[in-house]
């Protein structure tokens, strides 16, 4: 029974990394994405991740992804354009602990009084989002939008970590829909 339980615990550790991730894509249902070969990326600094390594990294995990998926990477005449954005946001959440106990008459009634202390202790954070765009290589229409959403890591190899995470599931939605499936 420990063995199951332990089992139990510890897929429930390393499901949790991948849980935690919100990804999410809207597309052009009148675009024929059957017709998509090629693709050119998009440099866009202005949005782009501020640290020129992790840029770096990005760009050609994006770019690894699309070629594995069957698109070939071209210099002008695209079937469709890509770039990525990032965002990032400080949050802060708060957790609260009590301790103490009820009173002579049973505090969980109402009656009698009880000692007790409250500690609530604010836990910063980062939520970062990889948006990642396709556009029209005619129209320069927005036809495809990819969005992951974390709670980012501190080391940069988990952080890589994360944006492969998050590529492979969009590149699993883009798959969908070149094989006329929708989301």
């Amino acid at each position: 029974m420990k063995r199951a339980l332990g089992l139990v615990f510890v897929m429930a550790l390393v499901a949790t990394p991948a849980m935690a991730q919100k990804v999410y894509i809207d597309y052009s249902h009148e675009f024929d994405f059957s017709k998509v070969k090629t693709f050119e990326y998009v440099d866009t600094k202005e949005s782009n991740a501020k640290d020129p390594l992790m840029d770096s990294r990005i760009a050609s995990m994006i770019k690894q992804k699309l070629e594995a998926g069957g698109l070939t990477q071209v210099s002008e005449n695209p079937d469709i354009y890509v770039t990525y954005h990032i965002t990032t946001k400080d949050q802060t959440s708060y957790t609260t602990t009590n301790f103490g106990y009820g009173g002579m008459w049973g505090g969980w009634y109402g009656w009698g009084g009880g000692m007790g202390t409250s500690y609530t202790t604010p836990v910063n954070y980062t939520e970062g989002t990889l948006i990642i765009d396709a556009y029209d290589g005619v129209d320069k229409k927005m036809v495809w939008r990819g969005t992951g959403t974390v709670t980012v890591k501190a080391k940069p190899e988990k952080v890589t970590q994360q944006i492969q995470n998050i590529l492979d599931k969009l590149g699993k939605r883009w798959a969908k829909i070149l094989k006329g499936q929708g989301k």
